[in-house]
């Protein structure tokens, strides 16, 4: 049976792919490599974001002398605060300093009492939940929780902001969150992963400073997560060397929850457990489950195990919020592992004890012991139970992308008092260009649900399994190198989905996109007020922000945003691989190079692959796009979004003056122009890698000249670009930092080396093409493969049995020559629907596979074709003539890509078995993209 898989190539040296390179270096006079001279990353004093979180949140209010409107009570005069809420373990005191250093940061005496603020308990009010009663003496905030006291507290300070005054609204008010959990990140801790496998539990480093947890405490976060694996807590006679170092983990993790603690927020472990790789089997082999690599759950001692891991945890850690756990997914834990969420399950389990299990038992009998280890000892933890199915994250037209129907089962067999975490977004799709695009993890700009979420929710409300969503607020992988994207208007959309779905909890971010700022302060505002509508949304929160007289620019500024936004591209390759993060250090080459592209979201060494610095990505621009849209309709997504935004910055730059003291909102406005480079530069490197393939095979040198002349210009305006954001750098350190990758995607140093590479591309490049156009020659025919260099393939027609076009064909070529002696050869041929492979085999192979390495055009990702050897399929057949088998292997055009036909060359790789065509040097893997090297093909030309 052929399975269809992508692998995309990958290097990290200079690819020669069938052009000759000492050519090149005459042709461009440059170093033997721009990648080896890439500035290092900036010194840890430049993160002075870092300074920023840690400095206070209130100092001064620029409040304008004004009446109070109708209604509303002027406190100028004088605030005494009565804290006679009961406050026993005193986590109410960030709270009231808070409010004492508001007020005088307004200029406000406090313990004056012309007006009395009081807190009070009601214990019929349920958690996180108050009422403010306001007067023209008192305003009193009661409720049945500290939490629900630090909300109303910092509700008057919010509504004291609005008013743009020390102006308080008389009557009463009652507010309960429906999103009862918002649980985030911070924002610049470790990830204990490569390269830098930094473990935040082992190192003296604060990540959680009081000023910095002040800030997520008023944007509404009340839970943080940070990563454990159970071994590095806890030593069990069941592990090998389990607990090392974990007395010193738990104190630190202690005092992180101590401290989170203080400002409302609840400390929650995440981890993906169990693992198997941590117990010793050949002690208790009763563990070994599935495919021998799975935890199997469904033992006694496996039962144990759990239980007494997670109550040993959460009794040296008793305050700890709870734990979120990929239960499925992201890796390997239990039985249910074998089966991926796209598959049925029948078959797939082999493991004795659960092999007749169905997949909810199996993940009921991992989460049971954990949850009542857990409960057991701190009654007011939660266990979170995150299914992590992002299918599809490269999918292909055509292909069925639905979960497995027991997916749909885990809602109805969820244990009590497990939460089941969800992707929100995962598996969304819609329509562009007539074309269906579904997204796998993580989307903004289509903000969701996925038709999947909703079942699930729908299932687990009718259940009563409690639902959380897992969503990204600030960013995504989409643009991940930058603080937040401000589009509360798409903010808007997920949790009102949410709220109509029944989700009571929500895991705000992965590794990025936990930012303060705008889109948390949106979330926090958004689980806990109802809207009327958008508008009423957005209008609340602009008061927050901005003066009362250009609420309305922003909120039409911000609905631009948000238009602008939704054209993102919705392919997981182009958020992986694509120019959004850092475009604006990619180098361009107008000669063409074969260059890969780099993951976005790392800048060394990771689980994918041994290397130690990715270099800044190159020319393959068909990685990033998936194979669903074009080059061209990329290019049209990306300038609508560079266009819609534009008129976003258009609308903010006319009231930017008013603002040139406030710090904050200086920040946002150079944080929207910084967005709107991000966008211009994608734009202008997909236009110009666009624009190079067409001039290259444009056979009038008018046209030629007049691409040349638009690629030069595009060229010069980078320049322009690369200086602006080094200028937009400087003001802002938080542009650039990806918080995956714990570093920076571009910063000064680098942009300026861009410049000089941009430079050297107009110095170098420009002429030599340009020359070559002026002397009428084709432009790098053995690029294109209008003169092919290496080794080649003359494809013949086809027009009858395809049999007998194989006895007519006279070229040949082997595989392995050596090794096989002529014995093993093949040819190819075509026909207006196929393409055609033909092996000839006069040994006799009978075991293996073949398998077709196929690049549809220049640039863009290998695709796989492979076949078992002496199975015939649909495509696949064998024939015995005379001494040797005959195998032909039919790939439709279809197949291969939009870009295969008869007109245009393609290159390819061929294995037979262990005897192969070219021989292969696989390159270090990428996510989805695998390990094909470009020297490894040769070309299929069509006479």
């Amino acid at each position: 049976m052929k399975i269809r898989f992508l692998v995309i190539f990958f290097s990290m040296i200079f690819v020669h792919c069938g052009y000759n390179l000492a050519s090149i270096q005459k042709y461009t006079g440059l170093r033997r490599s721009w990648t080896d001279s890439v500035p290092s990353q900036p010194k840890e004093e430049y993160m002075k974001f870092i300074d920023d979180l840690k400095s206070p949140l209130w100092t001064k209010h620029n409040w304008c002398t004004t009446l109070p409107a109708r209604n509303y009570i002027n406190i100028e005069k004088g605030v005494a605060i009565q804290k006679n809420f009961p406050d026993s373990k005193d986590l109410l005191a960030t709270a009231y300093d808070d409010l004492e250093t508001f007020l005088k940061a307004g200029n406000i005496p406090v313990n004056c009492n012309r007006f009395v603020i009081e807190t009070v308990h009601r214990p019929d009010l349920d958690k996180e939940s108050f009422i403010i009663e306001t007067d023209s003496f008192r305003c009193k905030i009661s409720s049945g929780d500290t939490e629900g006291i630090r909300r109303g507290i910092f509700y008057l300070e919010d509504q004291m902001l609005k008013a743009k005054g020390p102006f308080l609204e008389i009557g009463t008010l009652k507010k309960a969150p429906d999103i009862r959990r918002r649980i985030s990140r911070c924002a610049f801790g470790p990830i204990k992963r490569l390269p830098l496998m930094r473990d935040e539990l082992m190192d003296t480093v604060n990540y959680y400073p009081d000023n910095y947890l002040n800030r997520l405490a008023h944007e509404g976060v009340n839970g943080l997560w940070l990563t454990v694996e159970f071994k590095d807590l806890v030593s069990s006679p069941y592990t090998i060397d389990g607990g090392k170092d974990a007395e010193k983990r738990l104190k630190k993790l202690s005092n992180v929850v101590n401290s989170c603690l203080r400002y409302g927020i609840r400390t929650y472990i995440f981890c993906i457990e169990p693992r198997l790789h941590v117990i010793d089997v050949e002690k208790y082999p009763v563990f070994r489950g599935s495919d021998g690599s799975f935890f199997c759950p469904s033992s006694q001692d496996a039962y144990n195990y759990l239980y007494e891991t997670v109550k040993t945890i959460f009794t040296k850690v008793p305050d700890l919020g709870g734990m979120i756990n990929i239960s499925h997914g992201e890796r390997g834990t239990t039985c249910l592992s074998s089966v991926p969420a796209t598959s049925p399950y029948e078959g797939k389990i082999d493991c004795p004890r659960c092999k007749n299990k169905k997949p909810w038992e199996i993940l009921y009998a991992s989460l049971l012991p954990m949850e009542k280890g857990m409960h057991d000892v701190s009654p007011e933890a939660e266990l979170i139970s995150w299914l992590y199915m992002p299918q599809p994250q490269n999918y292909i037209g055509g292909d069925d992308f639905s979960l497995g129907s027991w997916v749909y089962d885990i809602p109805s067999h969820t244990p009590p008092n497990v939460i089941l975490q969800f992707n929100f977004e995962s598996g969304v799709t819609k329509k562009v260009f007539d074309k269906l695009l579904v997204g796998g993890d993580y989307w903004i700009s289509t903000p969701g649900p996925s038709d999947r979420f909703v079942k699930i929710a729908t299932v687990a409300k009718e259940k009563r399994t409690s639902t959380s969503a897992k969503i990204q607020t600030g960013n995504s992988h989409e643009m991940a190198t930058v603080p937040y994207i401000p589009v509360p208007t798409l903010l808007y959309r997920k949790f009102d989905s949410m709220k109509q779905l029944g989700v009571t909890h929500t895991m705000l971010s992965w590794y990025f996109g936990s930012y303060p700022g705008l889109m948390n302060k949106g979330a926090g505002l958004l689980s806990v007020n109802s809207y009327a509508d958008v508008k009423d949304f957005l209008e609340s929160l602009a008061s927050i922000y901005w003066k009362k007289e250009d609420i309305p620019i922003i909120i039409e500024a911000w609905t631009l945003f948000g238009e602008a936004y939704s054209n993102y591209p919705l392919t997981n390759t182009f958020q992986y691989y694509g120019p959004m993060h850092d475009g604006i250090v990619w180098p361009l080459y107008l000669i063409p190079q074969d260059k890969y592209l780099s993951p976005t979201w790392l800048l060394g060494s990771s689980s994918q692959a041994d290397v130690k610095v990715w270099p800044p990505s190159g020319d393959r621009i068909g990685e990033c796009l998936g194979w669903n849209l074009t080059l061209g309709e990329v290019v049209v997504l990306c300038k609508q979004m560079a266009d819609k935004w534009e008129e976003g910055i258009q609308l903010l730059n006319g009231i930017e003056k008013k603002y040139q003291y406030d710090n904050d909102r200086m920040f946002d406005f150079v944080l929207a122009r910084a967005i709107q480079i991000h966008l211009k530069s994608s734009y202008n490197i997909l236009r110009f890698y666009l624009t190079r393939e067409k001039m290259f095979r444009t056979t009038l040198n008018k046209e030629k000249m007049e691409m040349l002349v638009e690629m030069e210009h595009i060229v010069h305006e980078e320049i322009k670009q690369s200086e602006e954001m080094i200028s937009l750098c400087l003001k802002d350190s938080r542009l650039g930092y990806h918080s995956e990758a714990e570093g920076y995607k571009y910063y000064p140093e680098k942009l300026k080396w861009r410049i000089e590479q941009l430079n050297s591309v107009l110095i170098n490049e420009f002429p030599t093409v340009r020359q070559k156009i002026a002397n009428n020659e084709k432009l790098f025919p053995e690029y294109t493969g209008a003169k092919p260099e290496g080794l080649s393939m003359n494809s013949v027609a086809n027009s009858g049995d395809i049999y007998e076009t194989a006895q007519k064909i006279k070229n040949w070529l082997s595989f392995d020559k050596e090794k096989t002696g002529n014995k093993i050869r093949w040819a190819s041929a075509y026909d207006e629907t196929n393409l055609y492979f033909i092996i000839s085999d006069e040994i006799g192979v009978t075991e293996g596979n073949i398998q077709v390495e196929i690049e549809p055009r220049r640039l863009w990702p290998v695709k796989y074709f492979n076949y078992a050897i002496g199975e015939n399929n649909a495509g696949y057949q064998t024939k015995k003539i005379d001494n040797k088998t005959l195998t032909v292997i039919a790939i439709p055009f279809s197949e291969i890509g939009n870009e295969a036909g008869q007109d245009t060359p393609i290159r390819i790789n061929l294995q037979y078995g262990s005897n192969v065509w070219i021989p292969k040097k696989p390159l270090p893997a990428r996510l989805l993209l695998g390990n094909a090297n470009p020297r490894d093909l040769g070309w299929v030309l069509f006479k």
